[in-house]
């Protein structure tokens, strides 16, 4: 999740430097909602002390609204 951040933050800045900067915040698609949970959450457990550094990239781009989240259920039927 930090790495598909960190690369829509580049495209976001490219599309800035051709005069064609985004409305809106870009959207971010996870298909797990306890990875969208950790992010979102200030509290960090021992069990995800690991995640800690990629956690708060996401987190700082989803307080300034430059990214979102959504879930999206990976249920074929």
């Amino acid at each position: 999740m930090a790495n598909i951040t960190l690369e829509l933050i580049w495209i976001r800045n490219l599309l800035a430097k051709i005069d064609f900067p985004p409305e809106y915040p870009m959207r971010l698609y996870v298909g797990n909602k306890t990875t969208i949970h950790t992010t979102e959450n200030e509290v960090f457990y021992e069990r995800t002390k690991h995640i800690e550094l990629d956690c708060h990239i996401v987190r700082m781009k989803l307080e300034k609204k430059i990214i979102i989240t959504k879930h999206v259920s990976s249920d074929i039927s």
